[in-house]
């Protein structure tokens, strides 16, 4: 019984790895089953043998599974191969990674008025006598929740590789509309820029990277504030075109996505135009050209794999772009730092930084 109701229980989570449309709760099982999708493969093969003493079809089944769990193992495998990325087998089962830096982490205030203020949290590498390239990060959340404070485990390891990362805060919607965000990262790039110095930042280095609802802050800054100077963008899972956003948006998703494009940009984009076009990095591409990296998973129901497909197509095929689709990826593929998902994820940014952020005049 104990047996049945095991292979039961991994079957469903087997097979709700793959659901397109899924509840809360479904996504979170989906993130599981994917990126520790290999833990669940070792449990599979481990009932082989108790499943042989009842039918050969069981143990069949076991193996079955097994080879369905291991299957974004084998998708970031061949990836991290093609694209010249990094990818360790033994990683996904011994998670704790051996630094190249020890790591330090604060906690600031960067921007206060009133009774409102904004955070951001430095991840700053220890023990290096050099001014280091930075990532300056807007936090997930929908654009009306979140903290600077996330990805803690995913921000220390990029630390460690030579880079000083400042996750900052925005301010929310439905209180703060868009263009709010953009001052916001304005100025979190101006406080970053003021202590360089002190947290041992080149300043002609500074790389802006978001994801989710941060990832549509992040490039609409990169690419409609020149003034900003950033060298580089990195985009995971975002939305880069706010009418498409608006367009594929609907009432009773898992996340409400029409209401929460509506409170964000103000309205639709026939009453508020300039908020969806300054909004939408997308706009922006006929002016001006920056190093992009975008990092999205088919299988993601949050932000659909589409808005990155024609950011992708947009850009074109420049040397300094590069797009990368995770087949097996969902969203939030990238939060645990050891999985298929965040092994090529930091693999992929580590590179694009050597490329592109320390190759910055």
């Amino acid at each position: 019984m104990a047996l049945l109701l095991a292979l039961i229980l991994l079957a469903l989570l087997a097979l709700n790895a793959w659901v397109m449309s899924p509840t809360r709760w479904q996504w979170q099982l989906q993130l599981a089953a994917t990126e520790l999708g290999h833990w669940l493969a070792l449990l599979s093969l481990a009932l082989i043998y108790p499943a042989l003493q009842h039918s050969r079809w069981l143990a069949v089944f076991c193996l079955l599974l097994a080879v369905v769990f291991f299957i974004p193992a084998f998708q970031a495998h061949r990836i991290a191969a093609s694209h010249g990325l990094r990818f360790s087998w033994l990683r996904l089962w011994k998670p704790v990674h051996v630094e190249k830096h020890q790591v330090r982490t604060e906690r600031r205030t960067f921007w206060r008025e009133g009774d409102e203020s904004l955070d951001v949290v430095i991840y700053r590498p220890l023990d290096v006598d050099k001014e280091l390239p930075c990532l300056l990060i807007a936090h997930t959340g929908g654009w009306d929740s979140g903290d600077p404070g996330e990805f803690t485990g995913a921000n220390t390891e990029l630390a460690s590789h030579g880079y000083v990362l400042c996750s900052y805060g925005y301010r929310l919607a439905p209180k703060h509309p868009w263009r709010a965000q953009a001052e916001d990262t304005r100025r979190a790039y101006e406080w970053v820029r003021t202590h360089a110095a002190e947290l041992g930042i080149r300043t002609n280095q500074i790389v802006l990277m978001g994801r989710s609802a941060g990832a549509q802050i992040a490039t609409a800054c990169a690419y409609g504030m020149p003034e900003l100077e950033v060298c580089a963008c990195i985009d995971v899972y975002g939305t880069p075109n706010m009418y498409l956003a608006r367009e594929w948006s609907v009432p009773n998703d898992i996340l409400d996505s029409l209401t929460l494009v509506r409170q964000y940009m103000g309205g639709d984009p026939h009453e508020v135009p300039e908020a969806y076009r300054t909004a939408s990095a997308t706009e922006f591409l006929d002016q001006r050209r920056l190093p992009t990296l975008i990092l999205h998973g088919t299988q993601d129901s949050l932000v659909g794999i589409g808005h990155s497909r024609r950011f992708h197509q947009r850009l074109g095929g420049h040397e300094e772009h590069c797009f990368i689709e995770m087949p097996w990826g969902t969203h939030g593929m990238d939060f645990f730092p050891a999985t298929p998902g965040g092994q090529l994820s930091i693999s992929a940014i580590e590179r694009f930084m050597e490329r592109f952020a320390r190759s910055a005049p």
